[in-house]
């Protein structure tokens, strides 16, 4: 059973990612230490340390080791998934031949009997006991347990990386990227939902119409969102996962470092399925600043085509994203051209094909708001009492704004 075992991992062609794995990888130092004929002491400190090293990295997932390896199979990054999740038609025979020996592989590991593996060796099997099933992982156990034929479980398996992707982006729908060449995944994106924002439902039907066809596939413009701080423009565009829950939607929030390398991650997000809305909070630049030609490009002007499958959202605070000063107009600089400068400036929120303007919320919205936010929070004040401190809460602060209230609400601790 070891010998098998071993040479089952050692043959792997497609899933080879598996063996970088940390449950994986201790797994085959066990069988190592399993297969050597020494049975004396040092030996068995070995197949201890070896035990407890796999235990530990198992636990540290939470699954078992059954769950574990599915979720391997499922997630995994290779020529097979990458094929399947962007193709559109079969996989060639060549390629179904090297996954369904694979998956033959693969069912030797998902099958495999600790109990039997660890006969003599006087170590805890029922430790490897008692893990919950994951959600989401019922309809795919067929892939590995070997009740479905070969071309059933290989047709599953393209299916899944068809409808739910690869690697990273088959984990997360929200991710950061820092210009690092490397999408960071976000376990916990912020849960707000459109139904959270009080007021704007013209903006919130400009930007949900324009997102929706983005996701089938049709024609859709770059956004840009401006207007008052406070009033609700990053929330919206973060509500767009929530509220189209179950597309083909991420969102991919871009820091001020990683504007730099756009053309870098637009390459990247071009090799999957995905619909990716690129989300830039809080977008301006000062004069001397030249971070925007490169956003300018990737918007556009460049000679490589912007995939369809990317788009790109931004917020800001002003409707001219790089600062003017009124010599840009004047001309009474040094430059010669100095009206070029001026509308290469302008040109850049000029490349936004849809511009949603927010304005300052006026005294009763501001007013409904906060009163939706102490009703969802269960607070108790009277309504009269309530309107009163709000007001004289925007007054002290940042005037009439969602933030405002927000915070707000959030001072009404203990009422």
């Amino acid at each position: 059973m070891i010998l098998e075992t071993r040479l089952a991992l050692a043959s792997l062609s497609l899933y080879r990612n598996l063996w970088q794995d940390p449950v994986i990888s201790s797994l085959q130092e066990l069988l190592e230490v399993l297969d050597e004929t020494d049975t004396g002491s040092q030996a068995k400190l070995a197949l201890a340390s070896a035990w407890g090293d796999f235990l530990y990295r198992l636990h540290a997932t939470g699954n078992s080791f059954r769950q574990h390896l599915l979720h391997l199979v499922l997630h995994d990054d290779n020529p097979f998934s990458r094929t399947a999740e962007m193709s559109t038609g079969d996989i060639n025979p060549a390629m179904r031949a090297a996954v369904s020996q694979d998956l033959q592989r693969l069912h030797r590991l998902y099958a495999l009997d600790f109990s039997k593996l660890l006969t003599g060796a006087e170590l805890d099997v029922s430790l490897l006991e008692g893990f919950s099933e994951p959600m989401g992982q019922t309809d795919y156990r067929a892939i590995l347990d070997g009740s479905q034929s070969e071309d059933a479980r290989v047709d599953a398996l393209a299916n899944y990386y068809s409808r739910y992707s690869r690697g990273i982006c088959s984990l997360y729908r929200a991710f950061r990227w820092d210009g690092r060449e490397t999408l960071s995944g976000l376990s916990f994106p912020d849960p707000i939902r459109m139904d959270d924002l009080i007021g704007y439902q013209s903006q919130k039907d400009a930007l949900l119409d324009n997102t929706r066809h983005f996701v089938v596939g049709l024609p859709a413009n770059n956004v840009l969102l401006y207007g008052s701080r406070g009033t609700g423009k990053s929330s919206m565009v973060k509500a767009l996962l929530s509220e189209l829950d179950g597309e083909k939607l991420a969102l991919v929030e871009v820091s001020r470092e990683g504007l730099a390398s756009l053309p870098e991650l637009v390459a990247l997000l071009r090799q999957y399925s995905l619909r990716f809305i690129l989300y830039i909070d809080d977008l301006s630049f000062e004069d001397y600043e030249t971070e925007y030609k490169g956003l300018k490009a990737i918007l556009e002007g460049s000679l490589e085509a912007r995939p369809d499958n990317v788009l790109i959202y931004a917020t800001s605070n002003r409707r001219h994203l790089v600062k003017e000063f009124f010599s840009d107009r004047s001309g009474l600089d040094e430059e010669i051209h100095a009206r070029d400068t001026m509308e290469e400036k302008l040109s850049l929120a000029d490349r936004f094909g849809l511009v949603i303007t927010f304005p300052s919320p006026a005294k009763q919205l501001y007013l409904e708001m906060v009163e939706s936010m102490v009703a969802k929070r269960g607070l108790m004040l009277e309504r009269e009492e309530l309107q009163r401190r709000a007001l004289e809460w925007e007054r002290s602060h940042h005037g009439p704004s969602g933030r405002t209230a927000r915070q707000f609400v959030d001072s009404l601790t203990g009422v």
